[in-house]
């Protein structure tokens, strides 16, 4: 039978009735306004507003699930993997918001016309909005879907809800090239986005962010509650603590080797990885590995500087100071306010359900497959339906086949593909949901997911939507477009890339190795997006080559590994000895990209000097600028920004770490992590304020600001 009762469904249904009706309630404005009202919704929206949209955006219903994956198989420290955008995201505070929203720009591939301006300019503008519309958003959109199949696999059966007639119809007639792991998964899905499609084309860019608020916090409350459930039910913090403790103990001489194919408590519960041994076979985090996420990974990655659909939102925002205070708020939860209850629960999982007792059911469950003698009557239950299986380890399987060696009847070797199940931790999640809250909660719970899953993927339809109407439709095609006809292309971009998302996530088996993915293609592009911020000399080439070389490098890394296969001992194509971790992958993507860049820097022209005038005065931008720049080349306010920047990142990542050692009973550290957070906060506030450049007051109205300066 299904694992929701009536309660659960009630309350689900009620969560996706207000969903649809807050969507629905922006459809008069969206109109008046076109493509800018659709995409920015008016450039009229306060700061909460905007800083709560964009955590929701990023608040997706695969989230949860690979910080639960990466906390098995790296530890707490494996969070290190977006913990170092806290430097990105406070540049992006301090730096880059308020010059985002006085460019006057609808997206990020609009403002390289205006920074650079020319033929290269043009090109690189398109090439970015369609690489960002269709490959960027697809890969990100495939995750979240199937982040979003993981979830609802342990608790919605179709069969029952249309009855056995009429999903045996279904079944025969559906296209197996669109089904996410099973037929219940994908019409699970397809529902959901069917709900978020018909929001977000009728309403824009408003409907997306009316709903996130809503969903935000019914996800974070959800989330809080599940991590307090999970807590309570092994006896509260300390007993958790102890719980892993004695489950993964510290490997010693007499230990067994089941003792040692997984991390000790240490290395989970670890926030930094250890200078010695931190990992044991391919599982933790090496030391140095911790370092290049802090010193290589965060200024290289393309999103530095807010590009993307975090910018969206900047956009969006009243004036240049709403922008900077949506930013703000944005960092503090996503990164202080979000981290602690998934890594929680992460943590809850691991005692809840011991690895080995996973492997060991993988090990029986594969054994069955092989040999039906080797199946129990509950086992046999679970293959026919997963929701009513009674072995709570099983939701925490998924069957895929591997190739093994056999010897035929020649005494030759061959190789042959065997149905096997193997352990993924990232279904750990919702099967916590499942085993662990009442009737009820447990619909409230899914129902929160659901509305994460769907205030993320109105965002990126919407944000994929933007580049294919404002540069290239608006650009190229019919830059004098109607508002009607503006509004009418719109909704028919919204559909185009929600269908290319769907047929991307048919193909993603892993969440945390498409993020791994995700961040590899960006890699070439964080240091051209901030040498365009602080430097006359960067041009359209910097971005050109850097992009290139850093999707080419991760794009060919992935497909190779996906189809010949990096070997038993390798994870990449570059040598084991520098590349034993995904981050160390991904550093050398950056470098090699990065070099190449700044190299096409110098081997090009630089921008015209009337083009960077144009950029300057709209952008407003500090640093570098020679002729053009004027006070705009004042070191000293370059410097006092450089100083908000570090009380910020020590501000955040003291909250960050206060609150986790809180958690880990460790009162005094907490405190006192606590109290720094806090001074650091409040000075950077005050320095903000004191630093406040006058120019950057000024509305676009007041700046004169055309669009046909930036080719639109």
């Amino acid at each position: 039978m299904t694992a929701l009762a009536t309660l659960d469904w009630v309350v689900i249904f009620a969560v996706l009735a207000v969903t649809i009706g807050i969507g629905l309630s922006a459809r008069d404005r969206t109109g008046e306004e076109g493509a800018e009202g659709f995409f920015v919704a008016g450039r009229r929206l306060r700061w909460w507003f905007v800083g709560t949209s964009m955590v929701a955006t990023t608040f997706a219903s695969d989230t949860p699930l690979a910080i639960t994956g990466w906390v098995a198989n790296y530890g707490i420290a494996g969070n290190w993997f977006w913990w170092s955008g806290v430097l990105g995201s406070v540049a992006m505070t301090v730096f880059f918001a308020r010059k985002w929203r006085s460019s006057g720009v609808i997206t990020d591939a609009e403002l390289v016309e205006l920074r650079y301006g020319g033929r290269a300019a043009a090109l690189l503008r398109t090439v970015k909005a369609m690489s960002s519309a269709v490959i960027l958003n697809s890969i990100t959109l495939g995750w979240v879907l199937a982040g979003m199949a993981k979830i609802s696999e342990p608790f919605i059966s179709w069969q029952l809800i249309l009855g056995v007639p009429t999903f045996e119809i279904v079944s025969t007639y559906f296209p197996n090239s669109l089904i996410f792991y099973s037929l219940d998964n994908t019409l699970t899905i397809l529902t959901l986005i069917s709900i978020t499609l018909t929001y977000s084309s009728i309403g824009g860019i408003r409907a997306v962010i009316f709903t996130d608020l809503f969903q935000f916090i019914i996800a974070m409350t959800m989330s809080v509650v599940l991590s307090v459930m999970v807590v309570n039910h092994l006896g509260g913090l300390e007993a958790m603590w102890h719980q892993l403790a004695v489950l993964y103990p510290e490997p010693t001489v007499s230990s067994g080797n089941s003792q040692g194919q997984f991390l000790s408590h240490a290395q989970v519960k670890s926030f930094v990885p250890t200078l010695g041994e931190s990992t044991v076979g391919a599982l933790g985090m090496p030391f140095s590995a911790f370092v290049l996420t802090l010193g290589v990974l965060w200024w290289t990655n393309g999103a530095v500087d807010g590009s993307g659909f975090t910018t969206q939102r900047l956009y969006s925002a009243r004036d240049d100071k709403e922008a900077e205070l949506g930013a703000l708020w944005y960092t503090i939860a996503h990164f202080v306010v979000r981290s602690w209850p998934w890594i929680i629960v992460a943590v809850a999982a691991l005692v809840i359900y011991p690895r080995e007792d996973v492997s060991k059911t993988a090990e029986q469950f594969s054994d069955c497959l092989a040999d039906a003698s080797h199946c129990t009557a509950e086992m046999t239950a679970c293959l026919s339906d997963r929701q009513a299986c009674a072995i709570p380890e099983y939701t925490l399987l998924y069957r895929t086949t591997e190739r093994t060696s056999y010897q035929d009847a020649d005494g030759l070797q061959r190789e042959k593909e065997i149905d096997v199940f193997v352990e993924d931790r990232e279904r750990a999640y919702p099967a916590l949901l499942r085993d662990i809250l009442p009737i009820g909660l447990t619909g409230l719970a899914l129902a929160a997911l659901m509305a994460a899953f769907m205030s993320t993927v109105s965002t990126l339809i919407n944000w994929g939507a933007s580049y294919f109407v404002n540069d290239v439709y608006l650009r190229f095609i019919a830059p004098n477009a109607s508002s009607g006809r503006q509004l009418s292309v719109s909704r028919l971009a919204t559909v185009i890339v929600t269908v290319s998302g769907v047929y991307v996530a048919t193909w993603v088996d892993s969440i945390g190795s498409m993020w791994e993915l995700f961040v590899g293609m960006m890699a070439g592009l964080g240091l051209p997006h901030l040498l365009r911020w602080f430097w006359w000399r960067t041009n359209a080439w910097t971005e050109i080559v850097g992009m290139l070389v850093g999707f080419s490098l991760a794009l060919g890394n992935y497909i190779y590994g996906e189809t010949v296969g990096f070997g038993p001992s390798s994870i990449s194509i570059f040598p084991m000895q520098i590349a034993s971790h995904p981050v160390h992958v991904i550093s050398w993507i950056s470098l090699f990209s990065c070099a190449a860049a700044l190299t096409a820097t110098f081997l090009t022209p630089p921008v015209d000097k009337a083009q960077l005038s144009i950029f300057v005065e709209h952008a407003q931008p500090i640093g570098f600028w020679g002729a053009v720049g004027g006070a705009r080349n004042d070191g000293n306010r370059l410097k006092q920004m450089a100083i908000s920047w570090l009380l910020g990142v020590i501000a955040v990542y003291s909250g960050l770490f206060g609150l986790g050692y809180l958690l880990r009973a460790e009162w005094i550290i907490g405190l006192l992590l606590a109290v720094v957070g806090a001074g650091c906060f409040k000075s950077m506030l005050t320095r903000l304020s004191a630093a406040d450049d006058p120019g950057d007051e000024i509305s676009n109205k007041a700046l004169g600001i055309d669009r046909s300066d930036i080719g639109a």
